[in-house]
């Protein structure tokens, strides 16, 4: 067959291509507007939240309790007013630190070991030496906890600035641990608000209410300092789960 002949089917081919062309270029047009829309919107977003970190405090580095909290006091210097099911879960409690679970918030900012703190515009994250434990905190602020979410010991978290002070707020606890290591006892239902500032360019204040009305008549805060440590400072290992060899708890080791 000639050339000849295939020259009226290639136009009438190149015809139908255009048609198509014209027809589906207005339906995938609006797609990518859109999507172009969205990668603008969060480009602004990102660069809003990266020019707002330039001008946050830098709580950034290795913190460390400035003094032990051997007893837990409110800022008015007073012990936490259990209900009386708080003071019914406080008699016979064995320390579930010494079977080495999770300290849990808040008990972890009480406890004599630094930790890692690091920055950046969109989460705030707590690297603890004791029993390596991490705390992640979305700059995504008030806290709304899913319905479905499950607890845990050291809660979801959830951050916001308010000026040159850090709020995390921390809800949805499995209720397991104590908040201290004096045996004050956790529920579920309780809720953790810190507000976390610099004193100065060496020292964190961490201002901590806690609220928590199965087990205390009112909400209350206490008050916690922390020191910068030098540069260099390691985390070293901690290892708990040896001690569990000889823990009559035998729900809690391994089997011989």
């Amino acid at each position: 067959m000639s050339h000849l002949v295939f020259a009226p089917m290639l136009a009438v081919l190149m015809l139908f291509g255009s048609v198509a062309a014209q027809a589906q270029a207005p339906s995938s047009q609006p797609r990518e507007a859109a999507a172009r829309a969205a990668q603008q919107t969060a480009a602004d977003k990102s660069r809003a939240a990266i020019e707002a970190e330039r001008t946050r405090p830098r709580l950034s580095g290795i913190w460390r309790l400035s003094a032990p909290v051997t007893q837990l006091l409110t800022t008015e210097g007073k012990a936490p007013v259990l209900t009386p099911a708080g003071q019914k879960q406080v008699r016979g409690q064995t320390d579930p630190a010494d079977r080495c679970l999770p300290p849990g918030t808040p008990r972890l900012m009480f406890t004599d070991a630094p930790f890692l703190l690091t920055q950046a515009p969109v989460k705030v994250t707590l690297f603890s030496q004791h029993r390596h434990v991490v705390r992640h905190v979305f700059l995504d602020g008030p806290l709304t906890l899913a319905e479905d979410a499950d607890p845990t010991w050291e809660g979801y978290s959830s951050g916001r600035w308010e000026g040159d002070t850090l709020i995390i707020e921390t809800a949805g606890f499995n209720g397991r641990q104590w908040i201290h290591a004096s045996g004050l006892p956790q529920s579920p239902g309780m809720k953790v608000t810190e507000r976390l500032q610099l004193v100065d360019a060496n020292t964190l204040e961490d201002m901590l209410r806690i609220e928590d009305p199965a087990y205390y008549r009112s909400a209350f805060t206490t008050r916690v300092l922390f020191k910068r440590q030098p540069p260099g400072t390691e985390l070293p290992e901690q290892e708990c789960s040896e001690k569990l060899l000889e823990y009559p708890l035998r729900e809690y080791a391994p089997p011989r």
